[in-house]
């Protein structure tokens, strides 16, 4: 056949499509998403199964047994989103079930703080699956959205702790969930959406509560959220970092969040002896941030630079810093900040000056719930099982 004809051949083809496609109403067109480009069912627990995951998580009282109902179905889902550059790129997360045919609420559930590829919600294989499994076992829909940098993105170095990039992925994994339910033409979620995590995921949780409300308002309606020892407050936060004389033991975790905003920003981009003292600049650059490195800030960072932070004359970096706060809103939905009062990991007074800022700009419908002397870690429970109790006031 001639170039010509097949020409001709493909466009007859094309043209008989179009007028088929054209007479079909729209209740016979399958539903195109936007968002989602793939799904695939990990895991299907039981209800034995979920109980038994409840015994074992300690995040959550086992006297709350008997609120677990359904077996959960786990699914794999891919979508699309945007990178921290704006550009288009596929991420992925866990959809959580429960295996009950009723229209039930949907919670984003945004994970904390990993540095391994495993944890990924999206593997099924953490303790934050467990605690969504939990919950989604006494009757919520839940979507933990994977960040870019794991998953399907997982040949993406992960953006920790950067604002607009958590957000977006965050947004993007909750609309493709909603269109989860839409491609396989099961009951759709109910109107109650909730948005809730810790400790990364708190920030998370709150860049994207905010994102929600200023961009997407008609969108997406937030019944309520929960927001556990998040850093809200990057200013101040790295304020404290640079000023403390003791070591401190998560010291790779705050340079991981220079070294990110470092990379992201046009107006950084600097070489690592600008921040560090040898041999730390040399090891650090070899070696990457998780290598054992110096745990005073004193000691670990350069005058220079820590007195650009004190006195106010590195512009530039701490324009980059101010870009990922986002604590100083005033939010619409009902928010409960929950925060270990002993927390030396993201110290307490980020919920703190949260709360204190939401209140000056007029909020009324946001509370602090210190957890005294609570650490970052023991003060998951009291976080989760408030969690559940608030929800559980905005779900009818």
């Amino acid at each position: 056949m001639t170039t010509f004809r097949r020409f001709i051949v493909r466009s007859i083809i094309v043209l008989i499509s179009a007028a088929f496609i054209a007479s079909c109403t729209k209740d016979d067109e399958d539903y195109i998403p936007d968002y989602l480009v793939s799904s695939e069912e990990i895991v299907s627990l039981s209800v034995s199964q979920v109980s038994g995951m409840l015994s074992g998580s300690g995040a959550l009282p086992t006297e709350i047994a008997f609120l677990i109902r359904y077996g959960v179905k786990g699914i794999r889902i891919v979508y699309e989103t945007v990178d921290v550059s704006g550009e288009p790129i596929l991420a992925s997360g866990a959809l959580l079930v429960p295996q009950n045919s009723n229209p039930m609420a949907l919670i984003s559930f945004q994970h904390g703080t990993i540095t391994n590829e495993s944890s990924a919600p999206s593997n099924f294989d953490s303790e934050a699956n467990m605690l969504a499994s939990i919950f989604s076992s006494t009757g919520y829909i839940i979507a933990m959205p994977d960040y870019i940098g794991y998953g399907e993105s997982k040949d993406i170095a992960h953006p920790y702790e950067h604002r607009a990039s958590l957000a977006t992925a965050t947004r993007d994994m909750i609309r493709a969930a909603y269109e989860y339910f839409k491609v396989k033409k099961l009951n759709q979620p109910s109107n109650k959406l909730f948005l809730t995590g810790y400790s990364e995921g708190g920030f998370a949780t709150m860049a994207t509560l905010k994102l929600l409300q200023e961009q997407h308002a008609k969108e997406f309606n937030v019944s309520a959220a929960t927001l556990g020892a998040g850093a809200y407050n990057k200013t101040a936060f790295m304020e404290w970092v640079v000023n403390s004389i003791d070591e401190l033991e998560y010291i790779n975790s705050f340079v991981w969040v220079l070294d990110v905003y470092n990379s992201i920003y046009p107006a950084l981009r600097r070489p690592y002896e600008f921040y560090f003292n040898q041999p730390w600049a040399t090891a650090i650059e070899s070696g990457g941030v998780f290598i054992e490195m110096e745990s005073n800030p004193s000691l670990l960072f350069k005058n220079t630079f820590a007195d650009g932070i004190r006195n106010g004359t590195d512009t530039q970096f701490l324009s980059a810093i101010a870009d990922n706060n986002c604590y100083s809103w005033l939010p619409k939905m009902p928010m409960q900040l929950y925060h270990g009062t002993d927390d030396t990991y993201i110290p307490y007074f980020n919920s703190e000056s949260a709360y204190n800022a939401m209140v000056e700009l007029g909020a009324t419908n946001v509370e602090l719930i210190p957890i005294e002397g609570g650490t970052h870690a023991t003060s998951i429970m009291d976080y989760a099982a408030g969690t559940y109790a608030f929800f559980l006031k905005y779900l009818n």
